[in-house]
């Protein structure tokens, strides 16, 4: 994975997420190449359907965090305005932050399927 590369594909500030691991490269490559597996957009996605506000709460907030841990700043934004979000409002934060995410994991599956070629 060239985290530089990637970097510039999902919206990542690669300076500051490199600040953010005390100018560990791999420690960030580690974190990039675990996010997919991280974030549960499918129980995400199960808790907005249900209207499970307190689950989509919950789980809006660890995609921020996670996103703030390797400087995914509209991903993060995205998960904010849905943890924050409420009644009608939810479904429309979702569905910003579900394209978004499609987004970036698409291009971190097709990164890590070049590197195994």
């Amino acid at each position: 994975m060239n985290i530089k590369s990637i970097a510039g594909k999902i919206g990542m500030d690669y300076e500051e997420a490199l600040e953010y691991y005390g100018g560990d490269v791999t420690l960030l490559k580690n974190r990039l190449e675990t996010l997919v597996d991280d974030v549960d957009f499918p129980g995400l996605r199960k808790a907005v359907e249900d209207k499970d506000e307190e689950s989509t709460r919950i789980r809006a907030h660890k995609i921020r965090k996670l996103s703030e841990k390797v400087c995914l700043k509209e991903l993060g934004r995205l998960a904010d305005n849905l943890e924050n979000a409420k009644g009608l409002k939810e479904m429309h934060a979702f569905l910003a932050l579900e394209k978004e995410w499609l987004r970036i994991e698409k291009a971190l599956v097709e990164d890590k399927a070049k590197s195994v070629e």
